[in-house]
């Protein structure tokens, strides 16, 4: 969403025009022959008990963004705000405070797990370091936090291999709750998921939120499941957030060739029923360290006009709350 977007409630999360660039050596004395554009100018915000879904293809910069809003990657240049504090130029020990405001749930549950202790120290570890608990206290509060998730509290003594992998997720957000966060940034966190286990977890997010006010910045490439937990969408691009609209205005009038595409490759269980041809994207999308100018779909926009190619459009509010960045709307 536009930097300067004004809304009623003061966002929890605001994102301005970040970038994380990475540098690309080469030679004997690794010299930078080039960047990988990985997230290139993305502004968003996320109010108090809201879920923002961000999809896109793999390679459009979702999991690079995630990491450097918590700070994971470090950001080439841009501003995050997490309640109004700058936390971009903060160094390790006062970003230390901020960290417990806002934590992850990774993509992949086991290798995010250390093998070698029982997952109730592993969940325990963030209560030791933040000073918040030790000893029978902390055991107390991490069997709380299993029971809060689905998992027994015997578990706790339990190692990571002894869990099925819908298990461990819990796991892994039981950890994300040990600090009492606002914000959760869930990078993928049911795609390595059976279906049916997707379902239980996609559950527990949501019943957790109602249960804790919390606030999501839920990564996916899966428009069904986005559908089902987000308030708002955010689509992204090689690099840049091109649409953004509340689920059902999405959903409904999605307004970007990309986004229109991606709504049109969503299964239907019907052999009958098959997208549009001109929805069906074509060929791989381009690598973010010789983006295409202009428009950055273009290359792959069967709509695309002739200054698409030259123009790099500007990122507008074509109705209440739906932005575009397409010289067509």
């Amino acid at each position: 969403m536009a930097a300067d977007q004004k809304s009623p409630v003061a966002p929890l999360l605001e994102v301005i025009d970040l970038k994380t660039h990475f540098p690309i050596r080469t030679g004997v004395f690794s010299r930078v022959s080039g960047h990988v554009y990985a997230v290139d100018g993305v502004s968003i915000n996320l109010r108090e008990g809201e879920t923002l879904g961000l999809v896109g293809e793999s390679g459009s910069g979702k999991s690079t963004l995630g990491k450097s809003i918590m700070r994971l990657v470090e950001p080439t240049s841009g501003e995050i705000k997490i309640s109004g504090v700058a936390i971009t130029g903060l160094n390790k020990r006062d970003m230390f405070v901020h960290r417990r405001q806002v934590q992850m749930v990774f993509q992949d549950p086991y290798s995010s797990l250390n093998p070698r202790i029982p997952v109730g120290k592993v969940v325990a570890e963030a209560l030791h370091i933040h000073g918040i608990a030790s000893g029978v206290a902390a055991d107390e509060m991490v069997r709380e936090l299993f029971r809060r998730v689905g998992l027994r509290a015997a578990q706790t003594r339990n190692y990571a291999n002894e869990f099925s992998g819908g298990q461990r997720q819990r796991v892994g957000i039981a950890r994300a709750l040990a600090l009492n966060p606002k914000l959760i940034i869930a990078d993928e966190p049911v795609s390595a998921l059976d279906v049916s286990v997707q379902a239980q977890v996609i559950n527990l997010f949501m019943d957790l939120q109602q249960e804790l006010g919390l606030s999501y910045l839920f990564i996916a490439h899966d428009l069904a499941v986005v559908a089902q937990v987000c308030h708002r969408i955010a689509v992204m691009y090689l690099g840049k957030i091109i649409e953004v609209a509340n689920r059902d205005e999405l959903f409904k009038a999605p307004q970007h060739p990309y986004t229109q595409a991606l709504l049109a490759s969503i299964p239907i269980p019907n052999p009958e029923i098959k997208p549009a041809a001109d929805r069906v994207l074509q060929g791989d999308i381009p690598s973010p360290s010789d983006p295409p100018k202009g428009c950055r779909f273009h290359t792959r926009c069967p709509l695309a006009e002739t200054r698409c190619r030259t123009e790099e459009p500007p990122f507008k509010e074509g109705s209440p709350g739906h932005w575009v960045a397409c010289h067509l709307h």
